[in-house]
């Protein structure tokens, strides 16, 4: 992320998931964002910073960028991952 810390805090849910919330403190011209992720009990704090940083940066970098839950009316891939992103 450009000049961004990440804030993370999670919760077990009762499906055995973890929901993952964060946020992003910019330094500069960074965007600041928030949003929730849906993580699997097996997937490592790592994966999970990547996932969410990933999408951080294609949100920062494009003009256009859609989260593909809200805007796929196919065919949803299974392993896609539940990730929602907001701009503060």
């Amino acid at each position: 992320m450009m000049n961004s810390k990440l804030k993370l805090s999670s919760k077990k849910l009762k499906s055995g998931k973890f929901q993952v919330s964060f946020s992003t403190v910019g330094d500069g011209d960074a965007q600041e964002c928030y949003g929730y992720m849906l993580a699997e009990a097996k997937t490592s704090v790592n994966d999970v910073i990547a996932k969410i940083n990933r999408h951080v940066k294609a949100m920062q970098s494009s003009d256009r960028y859609y989260q593909r839950n809200l805007f796929s009316f196919g065919k949803k891939e299974i392993n896609s991952g539940k990730i929602l992103i907001y701009k503060r």
